[in-house]
């Protein structure tokens, strides 16, 4: 594993326990907001490719839909 993939993994994982930790509905779905568009961010500056801005972006959206299934 890279070094970029080590530092994104470990801001993926920040990320998911400040969206675990947020007091309600309106935090939860900011915090989601600002990890889309730093992928997005990642994406267009070619940071990251197509393939694995896809399995991330779908990563957000499996830990999005458990989040609001716990509910």
């Amino acid at each position: 594993m890279s070094e970029e993939e080590k530092m994104l993994r470990k801001w993926i994982q920040n990320h998911k326990q400040l969206i675990s930790e947020a007091p309600d509905e309106k935090q939860r779905d900011y915090i989601t907001m600002m990890w889309l568009g730093y992928l997005n961010g990642l994406r267009m500056s070619n940071a990251i490719t197509w393939a694995k801005y896809n399995n991330l972006y779908d990563e957000l959206q499996r830990f999005a839909a458990g989040m609001e299934a716990a509910q």
